[in-house]
């Protein structure tokens, strides 16, 4: 299976996010230089809410188009700083939950593949700093078979 990881369906990175403010608030004129730019950014508490309400709503828009049933399998590789390999099945029928149902409990910069019917994410956290954490995650016809 090839896709092309220079194009991610979404990203989710805060620094990024804070930076497009601060280019947004100097070229609005609402500040002159950079770093007063980014310190207001930073400061707005809305913005990081804003972007991830953004963000687990196309997801969630994307997973129901993929799986509306909300059964998936997900398996890791190279999971923190030990490098493990894991899989998990769960249900998820929001961004949100899927997201949380995913990645671990801590800032994560992450990037999300979609290629046919299945979801490739990027992770990087400070266990796994270059980003070598993978998950691919599937539809899980199993378990749908099983609750039907």
């Amino acid at each position: 299976m090839t896709f092309n990881y220079d194009k991610p369906d979404f990203v989710w990175d805060t620094y990024e996010i804070t930076k497009n403010q601060a280019d947004f608030l100097i070229e609005s004129g609402e500040c002159d230089e950079e770093d007063e730019a980014f310190n207001q950014a930073r400061q707005d508490s809305d913005l990081i809410t804003f972007e991830r309400e953004w963000l687990t709503e196309a997801l969630t828009e994307k997973l129901q188009e993929i799986n509306p049933d909300g059964y998936w399998h997900a398996e890791v590789s190279n999971f923190g700083w030990r490098n493990q390999d894991g899989h998990k099945q769960f249900i998820a029928d929001d961004g949100q939950t899927f997201l949380r149902e995913v990645l671990p409990e801590t800032d994560c910069t992450f990037r999300i593949y979609f290629v046919d019917k299945e979801i490739r994410i990027q992770n990087f956290h400070h266990d796994s700093p270059v980003g070598n954490e993978w998950y691919t995650i599937t539809c899980d016809q199993s378990a749908y078979k099983q609750a039907v």
